[in-house]
């Protein structure tokens, strides 16, 4: 009955703390910061209420959100070419080593809302029908990026060599701005003539022809190193391509 009264009693303290815009606006940034500082490459954070009226929510309308769920700090991990193995499928929890350090900072994170700012927060996995959230939406809400026309996010530091995470928030922080960035224009799209699969064809992503190539790469499952796990080592063509903040020598 105790724990019952103080979780409402203790929302109610927490809300009225932060209720001034400046005190949401330092704790925001306070958020980013302590994102970065555990290792994501990135961070930003995006409204709820604006991912709930984003373009894959309003197509899919099937994300699980949490009642009381306000803001989402959205985290980006850099996946670079001379460290494939980050991206590397290969069974254990997590799927992928990238994917378990998201995981960590994610859990960290969660663990310092808690105990130095008495806030209620929850990571989300990536996939949707496991309560994950639309991630590239809510990256381009938090400013991380825009969506270019190979379907990926692509960011002004990384281009689309990132994977992402998000953790949810029980109060209204200030939303990241948005980036006014446009790589795509005036490329050349190398992106779109590389798939193997011509997954660009009809002029927009079509994720039936990409998911050819992926139960190819599946059929190709590779032993790796990881304890001796079989890995599998999913196309990044298009990512690869794109020519933004693309390291030198770097070949696609």
């Amino acid at each position: 009955m105790r724990t019952l009264f103080l979780k409402p009693l203790q929302r109610f303290f927490t809300e009225k703390k932060f209720r001034s815009l400046q005190a949401r606006r330092n704790l925001s940034r306070l958020v980013v910061a302590k994102a970065l500082a555990l290792g994501a490459s990135s961070a930003g954070i995006a409204d709820v209420k604006a991912l709930r009226g984003s373009p894959s929510q309003k197509a899919a309308a099937i994300v699980r959100w949490p009642a009381d769920a306000e803001s989402a700090i959205v985290m980006a991990l850099e996946h670079p070419p001379d460290r494939p193995l980050l991206d590397w499928w290969n069974g254990r929890p997590g799927q992928t080593p990238g994917n378990r350090r998201l995981i960590q900072i994610g859990k960290a994170l969660v663990q310092w809302l808690k105990k130095e700012h008495r806030i209620d927060a929850r990571g989300v996995p990536y996939q949707i029908h496991k309560g994950g959230i639309f991630a590239k939406d809510a990256a381009m809400l938090a400013g991380l990026g825009i969506i270019g026309r190979n379907n990926l996010l692509i960011t002004p530091a990384f281009g689309p060599r990132v994977r992402l995470r998000a953790v949810l928030l029980t109060v209204k922080l200030v939303p990241s701005a948005p980036l006014d960035f446009a790589p795509c224009r005036l490329c050349a799209a190398p992106c779109l003539s590389i798939c193997p699969q011509n997954a660009f064809q009809s002029g927009i992503y079509e994720s039936d022809l990409c998911n050819v190539q992926m139960r190819l790469d599946e059929a190709a499952r590779r032993l790796g190193k990881d304890r001796g796990l079989a890995s599998i080592r999913y196309c990044r063509a298009c990512e690869l391509a794109c020519p933004v903040n693309r390291r030198p020598g770097l070949r696609a």
